[in-house]
C-alpha cells in the first residue's frame, strides 16, 4: 500500500516530490555530526521493493532467521 507524504522522524526522513513533476525519493539522514541528503530515482526504489518482495514475501521474514543462533550471539555463554 503506497504511502503519501513525508515519513520518518528524528534522524531519518523520507519524502517524494512526485506530485510536482519530480520522480525522485529523498532521504535525509541526520546526526550530531551533520546531515546527508540522498536523492534516489523513484523507479529504482520501486524496483528494489519489487525484488525484495519477490525474494521475501510479506509475512515470511521470521522464517528466514535462525533465532537460536542470533540469541547465542547476544546472550553470555554460561
Amino acid at each position: 500500500m503506497p504511502h503519501e507524504g513525508s515519513a520518518g522522524h528524528a534522524d531519518v526522513r523520507i519524502w517524494s516530490a512526485a506530485g510536482r513533476g519530480d520522480e525522485s525519493i529523498y532521504i535525509a539522514l541526520g546526526s550530531s555530526a551533520g546531515t546527508a541528503l540522498l536523492e534516489v530515482p523513484a523507479q529504482d526504489i520501486s524496483s528494489f521493493l519489487e525484488d525484495t518482495h519477490a525474494l521475501v514475501p510479506p509475512g515470511t521474514e521470521s522464517g528466514l532467521i535462525d533465532w537460536d543462533a542470533e540469541l547465542a550471539h547476544l546472550l553470555p555463554q554460561g
